[in-house]
């Protein structure tokens, strides 16, 4: 019953988040992108994925899902906390790179050094593509790039 509500509530929110982007204005004709293309981009996927959500939990026959592991769901609330708080002060590819760290050890990783390397390498391909390429100024912190 809780994977129904859940995933109904998803698809409720995909609906508000479509609504509310069709709502932003579109803005001038100049732009290539407008200012409601990724909401509208985050709804849709976030449709999409709800769903898949709701078919699953009202197939018949669906399987029981499994009990859920609170420590583990508190530590990766606290680590969200954590990032919050220091993404300013320390920036944004500092603080992901430790936050992904962070949700890996979590989740079962004892590749320290793997995920280090993966967290630094998706935090700077995100960093450079907003900051750089879509000129979205993320917080540069502690350790400014000269790239």
């Amino acid at each position: 019953m809780t994977q129904r509500i859940v995933s109904l509530g998803f698809l409720a929110a995909a609906v508000v988040v479509l609504a509310q982007a069709l709502a932003i204005p579109q803005g001038s004709g100049y732009q290539a992108v407008g200012p409601r293309a990724f909401p509208l981009l985050v709804g849709a996927g976030l449709a999409v994925v709800s769903v898949f959500g709701v078919v699953q939990a009202f197939k018949a026959g669906a399987a029981a899902p499994e009990e859920t592991h609170w420590p583990s769901v508190l530590l990766l609330v606290g680590a969200l906390a954590a990032y919050a708080l220091i993404l300013v002060p320390v920036g944004y590819w500092q603080a992901t790179t430790v936050f992904f760290v962070a949700v890996a050890r979590v989740l079962g990783s004892r590749r320290l050094v793997r995920d280090v390397v993966a967290g630094l390498v998706l935090a700077l391909a995100t960093y450079f593509l907003f900051d750089r390429l879509l000129g979205i100024t993320l917080p540069p912190g502690l350790i400014r790039l000269a790239i």
